[in-house]
């Protein structure tokens, strides 16, 4: 089953692969969404999130292979880590991984790592199989404000994704693999 149609699908890809922010949901809240290699697009994600840019961003990849977009080669732990983490039936969960020197520093925070998170919902994937390739994913609501769980909560103008069913409202926790703790 499809969540979205096709020319759905296919107007909002084209809208953010083209450098627009866009929305759609993410496991427990809705999130503002934009292509991670392109820094016009970062600089407006962050501006209308009112995000400062060394907190850097979380990136949604459809399968481990476009990991290869983000991060270098990595210890076997990262792999155990990824095993564990991104199976069928774990809570969502963000890694942070060593990240490649070639991507914007906007998308980093200018730490040398990278928040990757592989969802499970079907809904999730669809999208990311529309855009073709990792995209990042920063929840709509400003610090400090409760998150957005519902559609009518999409800022009117931003091209979106949603859902009939309002989300759980619980964001994914964090794992800094290099570190070995949790974050969130």
């Amino acid at each position: 089953m499809t969540t979205w149609n096709q020319p759905e699908l296919q107007t909002w890809a084209a809208a953010l692969l083209a450098g627009q922010v866009c929305a759609a949901p993410a496991e427990g809240v809705y999130g503002y969404v934009a292509d991670p290699f392109n820094t016009a697009a970062l600089e407006n994600v962050l501006q209308v999130k009112n995000r400062v840019p060394t907190k850097g961003c979380i990136v949604l990849v459809a399968h481990t292979a476009q990991l290869t977009q983000l991060c270098p080669t990595f210890p076997h732990e990262c792999h155990e880590a990824i095993a564990t983490y991104w199976q069928a039936g774990q809570p969502p969960t963000t890694l942070i991984l060593p990240a490649l020197a070639s991507l914007p520093e906007l998308l980093t925070g200018g730490k040398g790592t990278i928040a990757v998170r592989l969802p499970q919902p079907a809904y999730m994937q669809e999208y990311l199989e529309a855009a073709g390739q990792p995209i990042v994913s920063t929840s709509l609501n400003l610090s400090g404000q409760p998150p957005a769980t519902r559609a009518e909560e999409v800022p009117i103008g931003i091209p979106a994704l949603t859902l009939p069913q309002p989300l759980s409202g619980t964001p994914s926790r964090i794992f800094h693999l290099l570190e070995k703790r949790w974050l969130r």
